[in-house]
């Protein structure tokens, strides 16, 4: 009986454990692809005329890595003034311009920066054509 009063005792006594702090901030790992949408205006409006005004009759997002290897490339209506691409987690580097309804580029490209996406997130970029950026 004394033994088993003494493993009663011993089972009530506090159980020392290991415990780790770490200052470290965690670390979270998000994987999936990301959305980068691109809007646009010409000449400061996104009325929709102003694509046919202009003549044009799509935009061309080129997305690329920072090494310059093409990631993804995506034609849309002009008339859309959105366009959504679907990359995975990563650097980027884009452009886009307006085109033709022959595939010609009607603008300089404008720069859309380079870009940092994450995984599961939208990140949206506005891109302006202005009169002086047309040939």
């Amino acid at each position: 009986m004394k033994h088993f009063a003494l493993l009663v005792v011993l089972g009530l006594l506090p159980v020392s454990g290991c415990s780790v702090e770490s200052d470290q901030p965690e670390t979270v790992v998000v994987r999936g692809s990301s959305t980068l949408t691109v809007t646009w205006t010409v000449d400061g409006t996104s009325d929709p005329a102003m694509c046919t005004i202009e003549g044009a009759d799509t935009i061309d997002v080129v997305v690329e890595s920072p090494s310059g290897a093409l990631v993804s490339e995506v034609l849309d209506d002009c008339q859309a003034a959105i366009t959504h691409v679907s990359l995975p987690p990563g650097d980027y580097l884009a452009d886009a311009a307006l085109l033709d309804a022959a595939g010609h580029e009607l603008t300089t490209r404008v720069d859309l920066g380079p870009l940092t996406l994450y995984g599961g997130d939208e990140l949206v970029v506005d891109a302006d054509f202005p009169p002086n950026s047309f040939y």
